[in-house]
């Protein structure tokens, strides 16, 4: 049964679920070996802007806020979650990172949560949306995280991971957990740049872009692994003076 599934049917394990789920991943974070490709493309985006949006797919979410606060060592992140009883779990974890969540999505109060990531934005905080959330289609970008980006004029940033040792979930994300002592290669692709006055067919051929490099990330995740990577420390490096 995947584990959204029970969360819906089992009401306490919602309450319980995201301190457990992060103490696990709390547990397991140190005996993951973390390699890093394509660090100079995050490098550019804190160099030039300061600050990014994250983007990335939905199966992908479990590691990365473990990335953001334990290898860059930031915490000022705003996180998009649905209003549904998923993103009251994604919600919750994230809160155990000490980072932000704006609960709406493009079917539930999507209006008033963009102009809130805006906000925040112009506020100094990074942004991350899991493209294809909260409900799919899987590996599917939809157009918010370009508007987001010509809107507050801060770089794409997308990025993806691959486990050797994992689980993938019958969840219609095929969400993926990571095993215990798993190499983990994370990659970086090219920042993506949305003009303040891109008009409707520029903005798609940018989601098409978005979408080809995030699938290319995916394709090589595999091969990744079997390659040298940098050290997770080159993360800290990337993000230059910033200090959250």
């Amino acid at each position: 049964m995947p584990v959204m599934s029970l969360l819906k049917k089992q009401r306490w394990l919602g309450h319980v679920g995201p301190p457990l789920t992060f103490l696990l991943g709390r547990s397991l974070w140190p005996t993951m070996y973390l390699e890093v490709f394509g660090s100079e493309h995050l490098a550019s985006a804190y160099r030039e802007h300061g600050q990014a949006i994250l983007a990335f797919w939905h199966n992908r979410l479990l590691v990365l806020p473990f990335i953001y606060r334990y290898r860059m060592h930031l915490k000022n992140l705003v996180a998009m979650a649905s209003r549904s009883r998923d993103g009251d779990f994604v919600a919750s974890f994230l809160d155990r990172f000490g980072f932000h969540t704006i609960r709406g999505s493009s079917s539930k109060g999507g209006g008033r949560s963009f102009t809130q990531a805006i906000r925040m934005a112009r506020q100094g905080y990074d942004i991350a949306i899991a493209t294809d959330g909260p409900r799919g289609p899987i590996y599917q970008v939809q157009p918010g995280v370009i508007k987001l980006a010509q809107i507050t004029s801060l770089p794409i940033v997308p990025a993806s991971y691959q486990v050797s040792i994992g689980r993938e979930l019958s969840s219609w994300d095929k969400f993926i957990v990571p095993g215990p002592f798993t190499k983990l290669a994370f990659e970086i692709a090219p920042i993506i740049t949305v003009p303040r006055r891109a008009g409707k067919d520029q903005v798609e051929q940018i989601r098409i872009q978005l979408q080809s490099q995030l699938e290319q990330l995916h394709v090589r995740g595999s091969a990744r692994l079997k390659e040298r990577g940098e050290p997770a420390s080159i993360m800290a490096q990337c993000v230059g003076d910033r200090r959250d």
